[in-house]
């Protein structure tokens, strides 16, 4: 298919150039294209960007994106339309690909993209900033726009913000509400019924399409009477919202000083950009309110919404990369994680599951179904989920708290006051753990060791193989403190019988795997198997046999067991999937120094001080030296041993070990 209008409007001077009565044949073109693209190679967050099509459309054609206007897409994965309009047409077959295009909004890509976000509930803080930062310099001709689904409007940071902007005058601030019911599942809470009532209510939308009848005939036949009455007319429309049957739902926005438009078809451009006319003349910050269909045009026919929420990428994209390390296989870790949850709940009615959004993800969503009672998902509101799990602890229930690591760091002061501060026992399960392929740097969870860590009364584990994902949330559900498991977004060893069989689990205890003379490594977590491929690797080589031990926690450290290493090992190499700065390495070289040790003889690898893009988890991991090979560099360089040559795609710098992309 050739998509001649989709190759017009790849600019926005190409899209501008078309005729109103075009866009919608364009909205098509781009459905497909994103349909045959994302759902046929690509994979990626489908749902939400097909929703938005003719949205995304509108505001390209009544604003101006690159010269003066702002347009702030929260969470950032409704933004694949935005990219087809703005010149990534023909890179779109690289989204989420390694050293392709990011999967959300990223400024290194293109001018019209403000920020590189994919966290929710952040963009009416920014597109607020923005409104203010025009009006102080006089720039009363630009006009700053956050697009926020339903969904995402109850995070904490959107309610915040909401809440200051109402309060602002003058400014040329819009909110376009996306409703479509839904984040990465069926929207939850107060806010989220209080929308659907006016999505099901006839009574409002008949009684607002009568009005706005009424009110075009006036304007029709008063036409000399000119823009004065125009003006008015927008004043009364908003003003009629108190004689409708029910109350409406602006009466939440104008509550708060905002003017409220709306609700409105999402799906229909001329409404959409009459809406964005009538808004331009009002001095205040406005709701644009639209109603949407997440995944529209893409298996309408099917009634599970989290079918069309993402497509999984294409294997054709994935099958030449190596094994991520040799004895992949076995369930993922997320799916050990359902497996024990159900089992835990079985055994004790006490246990109970909190998620925030994320049922699907977390695997919760199965838990649900078995237990509706038992599972709680509190909506896109991290920092809340926490305090909750607090409040549900002291009321004597056993809450386990699943959220990813990435968004776990929204909750750092709950964290620190409702937890760690009264050493409150709650299990914490951080899912994707590590770096998570696709969706790069925005969601890789790199950093929770140093803000659980930093806190006292609170351990940090993370399991080897599947056994030791059950045994340590038995041992945290049971501990007398908040007791943190990071697990990664991969799939655990299928072959856990080759090495020897988990101990139990004691707070602080680490267990040696391998015996070796020539050295030793400490490997924690998801890379005890890539740390296995690596000292096998170097035994093979080289006749130097390295012993292997399985930190499991990364706090408290088992600190007898690592001194007697030190003193004995001239080479120490702790291995880390998380970043250099406040990790696990780090905390064996703090301990290291404390105890008056030789640091010197110790290696810490681990992500340098950087981001990390997206690509699949085997690219991404060789970028930053992770993989079995670059451990396997790693240990030749420190211990002088022969060096291996270069690997494809990458680049050794001999000063530190690290991967620089090459």
């Amino acid at each position: 298919m050739g998509y001649e209008l989709l190759v017009q409007a790849g600019t926005p001077e190409g899209l501008k150039r078309l005729e109103a009565r075009d866009l919608p044949l364009l909205a098509q073109d781009m459905r497909e294209f994103i349909i045959e693209t994302v759902a046929g190679r690509t994979g990626g967050h489908l749902g939400s960007g097909l929703g938005t099509v003719e949205l995304t459309i509108a505001l390209h054609y009544y604003f101006d994106f690159f010269n003066k206007d702002a347009v702030l897409f929260d969470v950032g994965h409704q933004c694949y339309p935005h990219k087809l309009l703005t010149g990534r047409r023909e890179k779109f077959a690289s989204l989420r690909q390694y050293k392709g295009l990011s999967g959300f909004p990223d400024p290194k890509e293109c001018p019209a993209d403000l920020v590189k976000t994919g966290h929710g509930g952040t963009s009416l803080s920014t597109a607020l900033g923005i409104a203010v930062a025009n009006r102080q310099q006089g720039l009363n001709d630009r006009t700053a726009i956050a697009v926020i689904g339903d969904g995402a409007l109850q995070e904490g940071q959107a309610l915040e913000a909401l809440n200051h902007g109402g309060d602002m005058r003058g400014l040329k601030y819009m909110i376009v509400l996306n409703d479509n019911e839904h984040g990465i599942g069926p929207a939850t809470g107060a806010l989220a019924n209080y929308f659907s009532k006016f999505r099901t209510s006839s009574a409002y939308t008949s009684a607002k399409r009568d009005i706005k009848k009424v009110l075009s005939t006036i304007e029709e036949n008063t036409g000399g009477i000119g823009r004065a009455l125009h003006d008015v007319l927008d004043h009364v429309k908003a003003g009629l919202h108190g004689l409708m049957p029910a109350t409406h739902p602006g009466v939440l926005f104008e509550e708060l000083g905002y003017f409220y438009y709306g609700p409105i078809d999402g799906h229909d451009i001329e409404t959409l950009l009459e809406a964005f006319e009538n808004i331009q003349r009002i001095g205040k910050p406005a709701v644009l309110h639209v109603l949407t269909r997440k995944g529209k045009g893409f298996q309408d026919d099917v009634p599970d919404h989290y079918a069309y929420h993402a497509a999984k990428t294409s294997s054709k994209l994935t099958s030449h990369l190596p094994k991520e390390y040799s004895r992949i296989g076995g369930l993922t870790y997320t799916d050990v994680f359902v497996e024990k949850t159900l089992d835990m709940m079985a055994r004790d009615e006490k246990v109970v599951a909190i998620t925030a959004a994320m049922l699907q993800g977390t695997g919760l969503e199965v838990v649900q179904k078995k237990y509706p009672e038992r599972v709680f998902d509190v909506g896109m509101a991290e920092q809340h989920a926490v305090g909750f799990a607090q409040g549900l602890k002291l009321g004597g229930l056993k809450p386990i708290c699943a959220i990813y690591s990435t968004f776990m760091q929204r909750s750092v002061d709950q964290l620190f006051q409702e937890l760690s501060l009264i050493k409150l026992p709650v299990l914490l399960a951080l899912d994707r753990a590590g770096l998570v392929g696709p969706d790069g740097a925005t969601h890789n969870g790199v950093f929770d060791i140093a803000y659980l860590s930093m806190l006292p009364n609170v351990a940090v584990m993370a399991p080897r193989d599947a056994t030791e994902m059950r045994k340590m949330m038995d041992f945290g559900l049971s501990a007398d403190r908040p007791a943190a498991i990071r697990f990664a977004r991969t799939s655990a060893p299928k072959a856990e019988h080759e090495l020897p069989d988990n101990q139990p689990i004691e707070l602080g205890k680490a267990e040696v795997l391998r015996e070796g003379n020539d050295g030793v490594v400490l490997a924690l977590g998801s890379m005890v198997y890539h740390a296995l491929d690596a000292v096998q690797k170097i035994e093979d080589r080289h006749g130097k046999r390295l012993r292997l031990v399985n930190a499991r926690f990364a706090k408290p450290l088992d600190e007898s067991l690592i001194a007697q290493l030190i003193e004995r090992y001239s080479y120490v190499f702790t291995v880390e999937e998380h970043v250099r700065r406040g990790g696990f390495g780090s905390a064996v070289l703090e301990f290291a120094n404390r105890a008056r040790l030789d640091t010197t003889r110790l290696e810490i690898l681990a992500i340098e001080d950087r981001y990390v893009d997206h690509g699949s988890r085997a690219e991404v991991l060789a970028e930053v030296g992770l993989d079995p090979a670059g451990i396997v560099d790693s240990i030749e360089r420190r211990m002088g041993l022969k060096r291996t040559e270069a690997r494809s795609g990458s680049t050794r710098n001999v000063a530190t070990g690290s991967s620089v992309a090459g």
